[in-house]
């Protein structure tokens, strides 16, 4: 163990125990088709795993749900039920099936090797290919070695509008790795906004539905939430900005909570970020 000074405060002798005895953790920032069939994947349900023991599932579609592919291919990620804290081996499993009219066609279930202790770094994006039969996947990760968990929570107060049907994109990004590693939070063509209501409290408070909210951070870098949405307005009128391109930056902590505020014309956008090892 590190020799602890008298001097110190607790935050700082904390975090020289945990740089001591790190917490290794990854982050899958995206999955996208590349060279696909629209049609076929207009067809696709199942899961997509990651890991060796434990495995967590990152994509899930029932058979009869809509697709939550977009048309660029990008998979709309969700959070596993902990975040990934990875062996020294971890393996990519697209476990995907193809409906057809009498049969359930399913061939993808061969893993993919993304990542081995020995000849891999950490604290870097990278990026690994993996072919299916819906096409070729393209996985962003990263695998930090002192990694802590920032619980995202986005929310608009003093609404001035009784509910909102809101789009756009909500997007996380980290210094160690850089805005190439980005995860999408929240992303929301203007066909496909979501309605969210206000409640009738003083604050007028409403809560946007993330897709992710459990996010790995490197220890020793800035955690940057990056948000662009709109209320999608009447016939023939234009959108109404919520936030536009404005950026959220929190430095990465052992624990603690914190939360910024953007003061729009529409309302207030609050980003909280609490941090846990």
């Amino acid at each position: 163990l590190p020799l602890l000074e008298a001097n110190q405060d607790k935050d700082q002798q904390l975090e020289i125990l945990y740089r001591t005895v790190p917490r290794r953790l990854m982050d899958v920032f995206s999955v996208r088709f590349v060279k696909f069939d629209k049609q076929a994947l207009s067809q696709m349900y199942g899961c997509i795993m990651i890991g060796s023991f434990p495995t967590y599932v990152l994509y899930s579609r029932k058979h009869g749900e809509p697709l939550n592919v977009h048309p660029n291919g990008l998979v709309m990620l969700r959070d596993p039920d902990e975040v990934i804290q990875p062996s020294d081996r971890v393996g990519f499993y697209p476990c995907l099936f193809r409906y057809q009219a009498g049969a359930d066609q399913f061939k993808d279930f061969k893993p993919k090797l993304l990542w081995n202790r020995v000849w891999e770094d950490f604290d870097t994006l990278l990026c690994t290919r993996v072919r299916c039969q819906f096409g070729k996947l393209k996985v962003k990760y990263a695998v930090y070695e002192c990694g802590v968990t920032a619980h995202v929570v986005v929310t608009l107060t003093d609404c001035r509008f009784p509910s909102a049907n809101v789009h756009g994109w909500i997007i996380a990004h980290n210094s160690k790795v850089g805005e190439a590693g980005k995860s999408f939070l929240f992303k929301r063509s203007d066909s496909e906004g979501i309605s969210i209501g206000v409640s009738h409290c003083e604050r007028r408070i409403a809560q946007l539905p993330l897709a992710r909210c459990k996010i790995a951070v490197p220890v020793d870098s800035s955690f940057t939430i990056a948000v662009n949405i709109w209320q999608c307005s009447a016939i023939d009128a234009p959108d109404q900005v919520i936030a536009k391109n404005k950026d959220f930056k929190f430095d990465a902590r052992l624990s603690g909570q914190e939360v910024k505020t953007f003061r729009g014309d529409a309302c207030h956008v609050n980003v909280g970020v609490t941090w846990s090892r």
